[in-house]
Formats: C-alpha cells, structure tokens, sequence
C-alpha cells in the first residue's frame, strides 16, 4: 500500500487544476490541427494506460513475492511500522504540492510566455523541498526510537521495534530521491510530455522486486528496503532526459518571492492539511495494530492494498474525467450542469463499485490466496488478511463515492469542507477503534478494518449533505439517483446469491480448501466472470442505464465544459 501510495499523491488530477478550456471548432483551417492533437493524445493516453496497468501488475507481483518471503511475520510488521515515517514525510513536503498546487500555476506562467518565471519558481520549489525533506530526514533518522517507540508502534515488541528503527533510517533515503522525482513527473507533465512520468513507477517497482529476490535472501527485510531506495532513485533518474527535452532550466535559487509562490502556498495549504489528517488515520492504525497479535499490522497492509485496487480503478478514473468538467461548468454558473455531470459520475461509480464490494467479500479469502499464498505466507496468513478485508469491502463503496464527491467540491471552490470533514473523519476513526480494541475488547485487527469501512461511511453521508447546501437540488431523488442504485444494488444482490451458491458447491467439488493456491485461482477465475455475468444480464433486465454509460464515461474525454 505505502509505495503505490506515493506513486499515486504525486500528480493527483483533481486538486487544483482550473476548468478545461474552450476548444476550437472544425472549420477547414483548424481541422489538420486538431486531428494532431487527437492523435497526440490518444498516444499519450495508450502510453500512460499501458504503463499504469504494467505499474499495478508489477505492485501485485512485488507484494506477491514480499509476501512469499515474509508472510506477516514479525519482520513484515516491523517494515510496514517503519514505511510509515518516510511516508509521512513525503506525503506532507510534496506529496500534495505537485499535482494541486505547481502544475496550474506553473502552466499559467508557460501559458503566458513568462518561461524564466516558471522555471524559477520550479527551482524555488524544487530547492526548497530537498532543503526540507533533507532536514525532515535528519531529524526523524535521530528521532526514529521515539518515533516508532512512542507514536507509529510503541506495542512492538523490542526486537521488532529495533529493527523497525533501522529500517526507518534506511527508508528515509527515498522521501528525498522520490521528491525530485515527483518534480521531474510534474513538470514533464505539465508540459505535455508523459511517458517518462508513467514508467517512473514501473522502475520503482522494479528494483523493490529486485531487493525482494535478489537482496532479501542474504539482508532479510532490510534487503527490501534497499530495493525501496534503489527504486526511489531510479524513479528519477529515468526522468531526467525528459527534463533536457522540455529545456529545463534549473537555478539555484530559493526566493520564495518568485512570480507564483504565493499562489501555491495558499493552493497547497488545504492539500496539506487533507493529507496531514489521512496520513494520521494510517499511523493510528498501524500504532494500535501494534499492540495486537503479531501479523496484525502486516494483515491491515495487505487487505488494505487489496481494497484500494478497484478504488484506483474506478473511482480515480471517473473523479479524473469528471473534474475539469464540473469546474468548467461552475466557470459558466451551470449548476444544473455541475449537478447532472456529478450525478451521472456518481451512478456510473456505484454501478462498478457495489458488485466490486460484495465480489470482494465473498471471494475474500480466494483472492487473497490467489495472489499470496507461497512461501511463509501460509494458511494462518491467508485468514488474518482475508478477515480484514471482508471488513475493508464493506467500505469500498463509501471510499469510492467519497473520492468524487470531494472533487464536487473542489470543482466549487471549496476545499475547506472535504479537509475538515476528513479531519473530523480521522478523529472519530481513532475513537472507535479505540473503543472497540479497548473498552469492548476485541483484541483483533479486523476491529480496525470495521472501524474505517463505519467511519467513511458517515463521512460519505456526511459529504453528501454538505454538498447538498453548495449545490442546491443534489439529493438522490435528483437526476435519478434513487432509481439508479436501486438497480445498481438489485443486480448486486442476485450477482452475490448465485455467487456464494457457486462458491458452496465448488467447494463441494474441489478437492483442496481456499486457501490451496490453483484451487483458489480457479475459484477467482470462475467466480468473478459467472458473478459478472449474473449481474450485468439482471441489470440490463431492469434496465439499468448504467450498463452502457459505465464504460462510455470510463473512456470518453469530455472536451467541453457543457452537461451532453
């Protein structure tokens, strides 16, 4: 989860970029142009999907091997405790800064011609973070004992927490390498130049691969957090020659003067505080998994990665397309446009996400054996992940629908909202996961796994009525919500009861159990095409409408800032 994560926050579309603008129109002199351009981006559209699925096959192949060679071990919770610190740390420094705040002003200043400007303000910015992340670095690898000791696990045991603090002075070499790395992908990307961005993450996960084979057999875990920082470097590195071709001119400079600093500093200031409170939601975590069973925390880290997959999928896709069209329309005061766009988003999402949820409940333990089982990570382990991950799915569709809901805010101008709502979130994670680990004493990761999937559902709801006051009308029997998830959820409870009829006789049939590797592919394999077949014949039979718009929207690029 903590390396796809950083991949991730890097170049997030919908945090700060302005509406899309007007495009031109075919007349005899544009035409030529503009099929350029259409052909220019379905390339760079074919590279950077090839590339983010190679990206996610290779994340699944590197914690498939990790797996293999630490189960959820002692040693695997002290690696996942120790990631939390490096981290932290780059989340909070750049994490945030590239995507919603550098690249529409940066943008802005090439737009205008200002070129010396933009590149001062990217080496402003870029010396800046090496100045702060090389400090943050020093400061924690001196802290790391109080810090793993005291706040991200202080219920390891001292053998673990030790090797915890050694891993944390490795690992905080790549905040550094994976910030100019995130500054390399967001300036590249601002100019129009992706393919290099979208391999960075493939070489990342490459060399951890690497550590993980070729190191891990003669370190242990601290092989994997060399491959960790040898991936963090490459993902730099492989950038560089794509800085020479846009003409980067690089200063030695920190003025926080420069032409656009301002405006990044009060773009970044929500972001940073949003990611400061989902930040602090994982290490609370992680700090009271620490005083359970061993294998707690590492079974947290795998479901939860598992969880996110269909989220990434879905969720960032359509919040991706969506947002330049809400703010586009917001531009023009169409409400009824922002409205309509986020409503058919939001139908189109929980058509993908509600059979996605109740797939991943029911084949749990299948998917989780399906991918991980080898090597130490055995029976016992495949149970500690899969019950998490029941929990975790119970969550999916709130996580997913959050997603968007939060770009309907930022398309309206209001990140204020989402960042306290999401702080509010945080809190109320903490006291219940306290309460059911403490006070009811439920001693077992899977309280933390409910916890999170109860909490994000109230922010969800909670979301959705704040929005309801910034966007009048938005209500679910608007634009044919209600019906829509009716259908939606009909199609997914028939898909889930021939599903588990399916499971119970196979099980029957088969001679091994779940959790034997091949039997449960074969379960994986059949189970998620009989249940998708289930539920898209029920959802043409009700006339779900979202059957044919969840892959129009997933693909189309809307190019105007008009409702079709």
């Amino acid at each position: 989860m903590e390396s796809d994560l950083r991949t991730r926050v890097l170049v997030d579309p919908g945090s700060g970029a302005g509406p899309v603008p007007e495009q031109p129109t075919e007349s005899a002199s544009t035409q030529q142009p503009v099929a350029t351009d259409r052909q220019r981006l379905a390339l760079n559209t074919a590279i950077v999907g090839g590339a983010f699925v190679l990206s996610r096959v290779l994340g699944l192949v590197r914690e498939a091997i990790i797996a293999g060679q630490f189960g959820t071990t002692e040693q695997k919770d002290a690696y996942v405790a120790a990631f939390r610190v490096p981290d932290t740390l780059f989340l909070l420094i750049v994490g945030g800064a590239v995507g919603s705040a550098f690249i529409p002003v940066f943008t802005g200043l090439m737009g205008k011609g200002e070129e010396s400007k933009a590149w001062n303000l990217a080496s402003t910015l870029i010396n800046a973070s090496v100045v702060l992340l090389s400090l943050g670095g020093i400061i924690m690898g001196f802290a790391a004992p109080a810090l793993v000791g005291t706040i991200v696990a202080p219920g390891l045991k001292p053998e673990q927490e030790a090797l915890a603090v050694e891993l944390v002075r490795i690992l905080l070499l790549s905040p550094l390498f994976m910030g100019l790395g995130g500054w390399a992908m967001g300036i590249l990307n601002a100019r129009q130049h992706f393919a290099l961005p979208a391999l960075a993450p493939v070489f990342y996960n490459l060399a951890i691969i690497a550590g993980a084979v070729f190191l891990a057999p003669y370190f242990g875990i601290h092989g994997v957090a060399y491959g960790v920082v040898a991936g963090a470097l490459l993902h730099f590195v492989v950038q560089l020659p794509g800085l020479r071709r846009v003409g980067m001119r690089y200063r030695l400079r920190l003025n926080v003067r420069d032409t656009g600093a301002a405006e990044v500093g009060k773009l970044l200031l929500p972001r940073i505080v949003g990611q400061a409170a989902f930040q602090a939601n994982i290490v609370a975590m992680t700090s009271i998994a620490s005083f359970l069973p061993r294998g707690s925390i590492s079974a947290l880290d795998y479901s939860y990665m598992l969880m996110i997959l269909p989220h990434g999928v879905f969720a960032m896709s359509l919040a991706t397309v969506t947002f330049p069209t809400m703010a586009a329309q917001y531009a023009e005061r169409n409400l009824d446009g922002v409205r309509g766009t986020l409503a058919r988003a939001v139908k189109v999402l929980l058509f993908l996400t509600i059979p996605s949820a109740v797939g991943l409940f029911l084949l749990r333990s299948e998917i989780v054996a399906s991918l991980f089982r080898f090597g130490l990570f055995g029976e016992e382990s495949t149970a500690l992940v899969a019950d998490s991950l029941g929990f975790f799915a119970l969550g999916l569709v709130a996580y997913a629908v959050v997603e968007v809901l939060t770009r309907g805010f930022y398309a309206l101008h209001d990140t204020a909202t989402p960042v306290a709502v999401s702080v509010g979130t945080v809190l109320l994670n903490l006291g219940i996961s306290w309460a059911l680990v403490v006070g009811v004493g439920w001693r077992s990761h899977v309280a933390l796994a409910l916890s999170l999937a109860i909490t994000t559902t109230v922010e969800m709801v909670l979301m959705w009525v704040l929005l309801g006051r910034k966007l009048p009308g938005w209500a679910l029997r608007r634009e044919g919500l209600l019906p829509s998830i009716s259908k939606s959820a009909l199609a997914a409870a028939a898909m889930g009861f021939v599903l588990f009829g399916l499971l119970y006789l196979l099980h029957a049939l088969l001679p091994g159990s779940s959790t034997d590797k091949l039997e449960a592919i074969a379960l994986v394999v059949v189970g998620i095409g009989a249940g998708g077949l289930v539920y898209l014949l029920v959802a043409k039979a009700v006339r779900s409408e979202e059957v044919e718009e969840a892959s129009g929207l997933l693909l189309r690029r809307i190019r105007r800032g008009k409702r079709d």
